[in-house]
């Protein structure tokens, strides 16, 4: 080969050997911003919510809803939807759709219906072959209708990777009572590792009355079971249908003394987007169109709590004209009030805590 060609051809091999250099180490220097980029954003996250040592690894997603028993009639209708399981397993469906998209860990619900000696009407029954397969559950019994031979109670589900602590000599002895003339209250205790969760499902009164007294009553079980099941109150969660004026006397001493926090509370800038109790469910206007709109349905946590995502769901429908002529609704809909969902991290007790 001339010189002159050896020449461009040594030439050609060294810039070709540095521009990979070059290109190896601007890759070398990406990867690196990329990782400081991504340990940075990480920073930022546990800096967001402090020291995370003192929570559970594991955020919980919490589901509540009533599943409407419907009683209440349809004012726009012709017949009536007492006891009808067609139309319910239709708004099941809805319901169990909605529960796959959630994911839910724990399931606190009201108004579950079962029909005496019927195990294809049985709420439980529908959803566990469905979104809450291998859930366990508690339940307790609240009202019997004898017209519909159904039997409507309180339930909380858990996914199987939690389960519910069974009652002993260390638990008070009653874990369900009754509320004014409707109004229900039931206590269970999951485990979430290695320290016990006390669950709180609540239906309050319709009629509350205008000093809210139930709400003490409700503090007094809260403080009560956390006193004997041996635990603190980071480990309480309050859900179900808690309606009225949360700016009372009595909601507010009782959140405050017990050191409760509304899950929603930062999620809710329109509040009306948060409204559970709403005319833009025609199965509400079509039975209490004419209450305020409201958030009835929220969920309760200890004010130490980190929570991640708070909003009300189950408000999806399905244009149905089955049901037009006889409840007066051109579309189906799961719930007679919309539901709510959150996801947190609850702090863990320490042995101050407990001395508490």
């Amino acid at each position: 080969m001339p010189p002159f060609f050896a020449l461009v051809k040594e030439r050609a091999r060294s810039s070709v050997s540095s521009f990979l250099v070059i290109l190896g180490v601007d890759l070398i220097l990406r990867w690196v911003c990329l990782l400081g980029l991504v340990v940075s954003l990480a920073g930022c996250f546990t800096s967001s919510f402090g020291d995370l040592s003192g929570f559970d690894q594991r955020i919980l997603t919490i589901q509540t809803a009533s599943l409407f028993n419907q009683k209440a009639a349809s004012r726009v209708g012709t017949q009536t939807w007492n006891g009808d399981w067609i139309f319910r397993r239709d708004r099941l469906v809805l319901i169990d759709d909605a529960l796959r998209n959630v994911k839910p860990d724990i399931v606190v619900l009201q108004e579950v219906m079962t029909k005496r000696g019927s195990s294809s009407e049985s709420d439980r029954n529908i959803l566990q072959a469905g979104a809450l397969e291998d859930f366990v559950w508690r339940e307790s019994d609240a009202i019997e209708y004898d017209d519909t031979q159904e039997i409507q109670s309180l339930a909380v589900a858990a996914a199987p990777s939690l389960g519910f602590v069974d009652q002993d000599a260390g638990q008070p002895e009653r874990d369900f009572w009754k509320i004014g003339n409707d109004g229900f209250l039931m206590a269970s205790v999951l485990q979430v590792e290695g320290q016990p969760v006390l669950v709180f499902n609540v239906q309050m009164p319709l009629q509350l009355g205008q000093k809210y007294l139930w709400y003490t009553f409700l503090e007094e079980r809260i403080a009560e079971w956390t006193r004997i099941a041996g635990t603190c109150r980071k480990r309480v969660v309050v859900a179900g249908y808690l309606p009225g004026d949360q700016d009372s006397k009595r909601f507010n001493d009782m959140t405050q003394r017990l050191e409760l926090k509304d899950a929603s509370t930062g999620f809710c800038q329109v509040a009306s987007n948060c409204y559970t109790a709403t005319s833009l469910n025609e199965m509400f206007m079509a039975t209490q169109g004419d209450e305020i709109p409201s958030q009835a349905d929220r969920i309760l946590l200890h004010q130490s709590a980190l929570v991640s995502t708070s909003s009300r769901n189950l408000t999806d429908s399905e244009a149905d004209a089955r049901w037009s002529r006889e409840f007066g609704l051109t579309r189906v809909w799961a719930t007679q009030r919309f539901g709510w969902v959150v996801s947190a991290r609850l702090a863990r007790c320490g042995s101050a805590d407990l001395l508490q």
